[in-house]
């Protein structure tokens, strides 16, 4: 595998090897277009090559098998119906995997994987509590964020790599980060926003708020990382945790035959 592009005199990199070291799994949690993908591949090199048998949770490859004529895509946005049954899946199957290291995006926004951050009586409640479970929230400042989005315009333009291609479009990034501006009102945790712009404090406090019941803390990322290619590069020998045809069809199922019973932000 790749070498990583991390100094290995730096404090994130000093920072990935205690989560190394130090935990059974690893949960980046934030909207898209803060760098998740590049610190997922990032920690997954450095894993690796600890001698750590890695495997990936990755949103957009999760998704997939849940997706069928009935819940398409639609416009880059997931079907509501869908994005509950693969976290409800994903959450039945923790208890039950065999990887040494778990390395996972969860976007949470929307209730994209909202399921592993909620509380419940459940088998895996006691494993995403546990201190060997970490849920660390990327912050970029305002300038990196920037820099991410324009990358984002860049790669889905003209892809670098397949994947890329399911990257949620600029238009989505703006749509979300207003959705989040609307929960943080709806939740007390901001005062009204003065404009649609990417606000840290409004993002941090709203992720932190979601990751209550979790060993959760922020990653303030201040310098944007010299990524080289795609960021999901590197990654494809890597076990994917991904459900069957079948495990994706009864998920559904239950989906349908169990509405909701409460908002997805009440965790």
């Amino acid at each position: 595998m790749a070498e990583s592009i991390l100094p290995p005199e730096s404090e994130l990199r000093q920072r990935f090897t205690r989560l190394i070291s130090d935990c059974d799994r690893v949960f980046f949690a934030g909207l898209p277009g803060v760098g998740k993908s590049l610190l997922l591949q990032q920690l997954a090199l450095l894993a690796v090559d600890a001698g750590r048998a890695v495997a990936l949770l990755q949103w957009d490859v999760l998704r997939q098998p849940f997706e069928n004529p009935r819940y398409p895509l639609e416009d880059g946005a997931t079907h509501p119906l869908v994005i509950r049954a693969a976290g409800n899946w994903l959450r039945a199957q923790l208890p039950h995997l065999a990887c040494d290291l778990l390395i996972g995006e969860l976007p949470l926004i929307g209730g994209r994987l909202i399921e592993l951050a909620q509380a419940r009586d459940d088998a895996a409640e006691p494993l995403l509590r546990d201190a060997r479970s970490q849920f660390v929230v990327p912050l970029p400042s305002r300038e990196v964020r920037a820099r991410i989005e324009a990358k984002r315009a860049q790669t889905i333009a003209a892809p670098q790599h397949k994947n890329e291609a399911d990257d949620a479009p600029p238009h989505i990034l703006r749509a979300l980060w207003g959705d989040l501006q609307t929960l943080a009102q709806k939740l007390n945790l901001a005062e009204p926003p003065r404009d649609s712009t990417y606000n840290p404090e409004t993002y941090a406090a709203v992720y932190l708020h979601l990751l209550r019941h979790r060993c959760a803390s922020l990653l303030p990322v201040e310098t944007a990382l010299p990524a080289r290619g795609s960021v999901y590069a590197h990654l494809a020998d890597l076990p994917q945790l991904r459900a069957t045809a079948d495990e994706a069809q009864a998920a559904l199922r239950e989906a349908e035959s169990s509405p909701a019973a409460r908002a997805w932000w009440e965790v």
